[in-house]
């Protein structure tokens, strides 16, 4: 097990971000079943991030808790229902994942492939596997970019509301209000649209046809939103941000 542990988990171990206590705007709807919690992380040397949290509500009525935020701030969330499944999607978004099931010992943990076996401490979880239906077919639908040198992220499109869901692949942060924030973020290659960040290119799409193949099939999807994990939600010509976004990882004739 030590082996698999990488420089990524020491380096998440070392930041160890902290939830901004008094930053709590309420749960925003942005559809039937679809609701977003953003809460904001304090990072080392002092900029801080938007963090956003995702919940689907299925046709059963359970939620899916996508990206759980700090769960001191729950209760808003269990007014919408029973959480059904807790969703890590990508290797970075497991820091709140224990906290969040301890809360819901009945729910389902599900992340990204090779997960379990590389980050220790975590309850047990399910694994996505490309090319099956998934834990919830006929209502979420998802995609698998990576594992590329242990990273990986998992994107996923609620059919009902034609949502899609983004973690780390891509930002959208167009409003900054701390300029110490602004600064930082523009100096790390966080562009001010929509769209992969420098280190999502270096990290998540470093490998050109893993982030094809991950690239065209998301953007089969017919999205009319796109959720991130951080920055605002973009409500508006959602697909044609996405192949905007991402043209440079699409074949020719999937840019239209």
């Amino acid at each position: 097990m030590t082996s698999r542990r990488s420089w990524l988990d020491r380096l998440l171990g070392l930041a160890s971000p902290r939830v901004v206590a008094d930053h709590t705007p309420p749960i925003r709807q942005h559809a039937p079943g679809v609701w977003t919690v953003e809460r904001r992380l304090s990072m080392p040397g002092g900029p801080s991030l938007p963090a956003n949290a995702t919940v689907f509500r299925l046709e059963s009525g359970g939620l899916v808790l996508i990206a759980p935020p700090a769960m001191s701030e729950a209760a808003g969330i269990e007014a919408l229902g029973p959480v059904d499944s807790v969703v890590v999607p990508n290797s970075f978004h497991h820091l709140f994942a224990p906290e969040c099931m301890a809360r819901h010992p009945g729910a389902r943990l599900i992340g990204p492939p090779g997960l379990r076996d590389r980050v220790a401490g975590l309850p047990p979880l399910e694994e996505f596997e490309a090319g099956t239906e998934g834990p919830w077919p006929g209502e979420i639908e998802f995609a698998v970019l990576g594992p590329v040198r242990q990273v990986c992220e998992v994107a996923l499109f609620h059919l009902r509301s034609r949502t899609l869901v983004l973690t780390d692949v891509a930002f959208n942060l167009r409003k900054i209000e701390r300029r110490l924030d602004r600064v930082f973020w523009r100096m790390v290659g966080v562009g001010s649209t929509f769209g992969p960040t420098f280190d999502s290119r270096m990290l998540l799409l470093r490998d050109r046809v893993a982030a094809s193949r991950f690239v065209s099939e998301v953007a089969r999807w017919p999205m009319e939103r796109i959720i991130v994990a951080h920055g605002e939600v973009l409500e508006e010509n959602a697909k044609a941000e996405f192949l905007r976004a991402f043209k440079a990882y699409l074949p020719e004739e999937d840019v239209t």
